[in-house]
């Protein structure tokens, strides 16, 4: 009894971080936390908008990373410079993880050639496409307006978009 007597105080010190403790516990689950890699508390909307913020970095990066260097092609019996250019196009917006329309493909495939000067190609005849051009010619086509790109759309049911035979 007497070691109880002698160390009463440190047993209710004890019981009351306990106590203490567990409200502490249970009050800080109310809003709902959540501890990102860098030990940063985060609320559930800060972590939507971080979210956000990430696929928004990555999709920058892929567009990026789709718009440096060139895809070359190899002419085939029946391709012109606009079926390439349209390949090209298709390549980019995969790459890119864009979403092109129909429409608007066909506005940049025609940008595209019509900077390069329409030219004529030969069976074999290899063309290269720089990214960062056909990276302009899609967000230039992107930026049409409703109107624009109704004019556009009325040559959609002339083209053939499956490019796969394209080399």
């Amino acid at each position: 009894m007497e070691v109880i007597e002698k160390y009463k105080w440190l047993v209710v010190a004890g019981v009351a971080v306990i106590v203490l403790g567990s409200l502490l516990v249970v009050n800080g689950n109310e809003g709902v936390e959540v501890t990102t890699k860098d030990d940063k508390t985060m609320t559930q909307e800060e972590k939507k908008k971080n979210d956000a913020m990430v696929k928004k970095e990555e999709a920058m990066k892929m567009e990026r990373e789709a718009s440096h260097g060139t895809n070359t092609y190899t002419a085939h019996s029946g391709d012109s410079y606009t079926v390439l250019a349209r390949k090209a196009v298709q390549a980019y917006g995969k790459d890119a993880d864009k979403n092109i329309s129909r429409a608007q493909i066909v506005a940049a495939e025609t940008f595209l050639t019509t900077e390069a000067g329409s030219p004529m190609l030969e069976v074999g005849q290899k063309v290269t496409l720089d990214k960062s051009d056909v990276a302009s010619a899609v967000k230039k086509a992107q930026a049409l307006t409703s109107a624009e790109l109704a004019a556009w759309q009325v040559y959609v049911p002339y083209v053939n978009f499956d490019t796969n035979h394209n080399s």
